[in-house]
């Protein structure tokens, strides 16, 4: 047991460089562009971008599964191996974040980091209606993903689930600190912020969904994992039985006579 952990150590080690090196050069492109839209000309890697973070996402939702076969077996580099892949996870949010106000919002560096009071109204409003519009999208898109997950029908194909799943919940826990972001744009007097924001919160229902698609993968994952050890014994048995000498030569037949008895 203690050696299949340590593989799964050295496997999250080497994994987590990868994404480490995936969003690098995702951090990279973005920069680029960021300078591009800086100086008045259109961004040129946007879709590589793209698939730089979609790529790290998902790295990241199979780090967590390993990161939680660690914790459950108590392993002591559990905790470490898990603070390693959250902070991937938080530049993951970070880098995302950046590209959705930056990239393709169009809105200019300069406007992300000038105080509030000292920007333009309209380009206040419209920078804000386009958060608003993308976090809107997220839900949508996050929910329509937890709706049509699948399940697994053997051991290997629900961990995997499991797995990206966690990683999938994370995100939206995370999410609430943008809506929160979003309704503090509003207190602040933002009139676009208001209009959009008056339905009911839109990040609870994905939550929701996605608390309950988790507690259902893990009871699915306990229930699996006890039928494979049982069928794992099974077959350990038919192949005993299989190869048995049955002749009357046998010497051994006369316990195992016993044993059937």
């Amino acid at each position: 047991r203690l050696e299949r952990l340590q593989r799964i150590v050295s496997k999250l080690q080497m994994e987590s460089g990868l994404c480490e090196e995936q969003l690098n050069q995702a951090d990279t492109l973005l920069q680029s562009d960021v300078r591009l839209l800086n100086a008045g000309k259109p961004p040129q890697k946007a879709a590589e971008i793209e698939r730089d973070l979609d790529k790290a996402d998902a790295m990241i939702r199979l780090l967590f599964n390993d990161v939680q076969t660690l914790k459950d077996g108590r392993h002591p580099q559990g905790e470490q191996m898990y603070r390693r892949v959250y902070r991937l996870h938080e530049r993951l949010v970070a880098i995302r974040t950046e590209y959705n106000l930056r990239l393709k919002s169009g809105v200019p560096a300069a406007a992300v980091t000038v105080p509030l009071g000292q920007r333009p109204r309209q380009e206040l409003d419209e920078a804000t209606l386009r958060y608003l519009q993308d976090l809107l999208a997220w839900v949508e898109e996050n929910q329509r993903r937890v709706g049509a997950a699948e399940w697994g029908m053997d051991l290997p194909t629900v961990e995997s689930h499991l797995g990206s799943h966690r990683g999938l919940h994370h995100s939206i826990e995370e999410f609430r600190t943008k809506i929160e972001r979003a309704r503090a744009d509003e207190r602040q007097g933002r009139h676009v912020g208001r209009r959009v924001w008056t339905r009911p919160n839109p990040a609870p229902h994905p939550q929701n969904s996605s608390k309950s698609r988790l507690h259902h993968l893990e009871s699915l994952h306990s229930f699996v994992s006890a039928a494979t050890k049982e069928l794992m014994w099974l077959n350990e048995k038919e192949e005993e039985e299989v190869n048995f000498d049955w002749s009357d030569h046998n010497p051994n037949m006369t316990a195992k006579k016993e044993n059937y008895s």
